[in-house]
């Protein structure tokens, strides 16, 4: 193996300040919790990339609740970082099994997610590990990935976690803040920070007009970093149900669109005599656009469903409805021009029903649902769990929400209110 070494002298340039004491802290626990933009996942990559480049023997692991998830959010965000600092050469990136190796020593960074028991059991010799949105998991689950961390290793073991606080209910907050002892509190490291601490967004003054806006939970939370206190809980009405509990009936997608503000995109299904709404997340993603998002849903093969689409963007709507993207080649053996890769657009997809006072309808109708949530649906969860009523200057409770992470509430809201409520029962689209 031909050693290369990586010059590390300036490192420390490259990250926002207030995470440098940290990149050399030694705790067992480092819990980075705060409030959105705040550069969090960003240090916890950029961390353990740089004890890949200058310690030995290291396999970390990187982990998420849904294994779906972890591709397009912390795999790509150690990419783009190896491409970011031109350190392509140095690292051997395999995509199919989410495995980074750092040529020059053999360390691994490998990816997983906690719904695949399988590959993680398979993986042994951990030496660090990273868990990304750690609300999602359940206590259960990081004391499974605690209980893997063990032995002795010639510099140190930590578990990072980074997360937004959601509520104080939520298994992190019992876990390092409350009731400690003296001796607990020793293995533990804790830093809050907000899109304040964040130098390197500091010009993104769109998203910054976004946090600002927030009010109430979701201002504690995403805008100020603390832990949030559901006091007015909107919706109560909801279980977590396993993944193939899912029917596999007449599905109905609700599409809520966003920039700036997660685009999320759900699948459906409604059992009326029961009064059921079954919920499973597809996508749930920032800074995607309509090309893009096409791309996915035609991977997905939704092209012949029905989609309740938010009807505040017609212009998208009518992008998505008329989508077709193609990719030609000349066949060698005719001469002849050749359709080698094709997507369609989605003609079922249709505005949803809105208007004066149908926000409070539509919640009120949601209500009279069960609303059974799949385990994979982590952003459907969270958002549930912090959607509450708005308060007044004097602390009455009103009856509008507050505004913030609703975007997948607002899927279901959607398709209930527009297809069952002002609207007749739906059909099934076959190809």
């Amino acid at each position: 193996m031909i050693e290369t070494v990586i010059d590390v002298t300036d490192f420390e340039e490259l990250l926002n300040p207030v995470y440098i004491p940290y990149l050399y802290d030694q705790h067992r626990y480092l819990v980075l919790k705060g409030g959105a933009g705040a550069g969090k996942s960003h240090f916890a990559c950029q961390k353990i990339l740089y004890r890949t480049m200058t310690e030995e023997g290291h396999r970390f692991l990187i982990i998420r609740k849904v294994k779906d998830t972890v591709s397009k959010s912390v795999f790509q965000l150690f990419q783009d970082y190896i491409t970011k600092w031109d350190l392509d050469d140095e690292f051997k990136i395999n995509k199919n099994s989410q495995v980074i190796t750092f040529k020059s020593n053999g360390n691994m960074i490998l990816f997983a997610g906690i719904d695949d028991p399988k590959k993680l059991k398979s993986i042994e010799g951990i030496t660090g590990i990273w868990v990304e949105e750690a609300t999602e998991l359940y206590l259960i689950d990081f004391e499974e990935l605690d209980r893997r961390l063990r032995g002795i290793f010639h510099t140190y073991m930590q578990i990072i976690l980074t997360y937004n606080p959601i509520l104080k209910s939520n298994w992190t907050y019992k876990k390092f803040f409350s009731g400690l002892t003296e001796e607990e509190k020793e293995d533990i490291k804790i830093l809050t920070t907000t899109y304040l601490d964040n130098i390197f967004i500091q010009n993104d003054i769109a998203y910054k007009k976004l946090l600002e806006s927030y009010t109430g939970n979701m201002r504690e939370v995403f805008t100020l970093g603390h832990y949030g206190m559901l006091e007015n809980a909107i919706y109560t009405n909801w279980e977590i149900i396993a993944n193939d509990e899912f029917p596999d009936d007449e599905p109905i997608l609700g599409l809520d669109f966003g920039y700036i503000n997660p685009q999320a995109l759900l699948r459906t299904v409604v059992d009326m005599e029961e009064k059921i709404i079954y919920v499973n997340q597809l996508s749930y993603l920032t800074r995607q656009t309509i090309p893009q998002l096409a791309r996915e849903m035609n991977k997905m093969k939704l092209n012949n469903y029905r989609i309740i689409a938010d009807s505040e963007a017609p212009e998208k709507i009518n992008e998505l409805e008329n989508w077709y993207y193609k990719e030609e080649r000349i066949n060698k053996k005719t001469n002849k021009l050749e359709i080698i890769y094709e997507e369609n657009g989605f003609p079922y997809i249709e505005p949803c029903n809105k208007g004066k006072g149908s926000v409070l309808a539509g919640i009120d109708y949601v209500q009279q649902f069960k609303i059974k949530i799949t385990e994979r649906s982590v952003n459907v969860k969270a958002e549930i769990e912090s959607y509450q009523r708005r308060k007044d200057k004097e602390g009455n409770i009103l009856e509008e929400p507050e505004k913030g992470m609703e975007h997948t509430l607002d899927c279901i809201r959607y398709i209930l209110y527009t297809v069952y409520y002002t609207g007749s029962d739906p059909y099934f689209y076959a190809p």
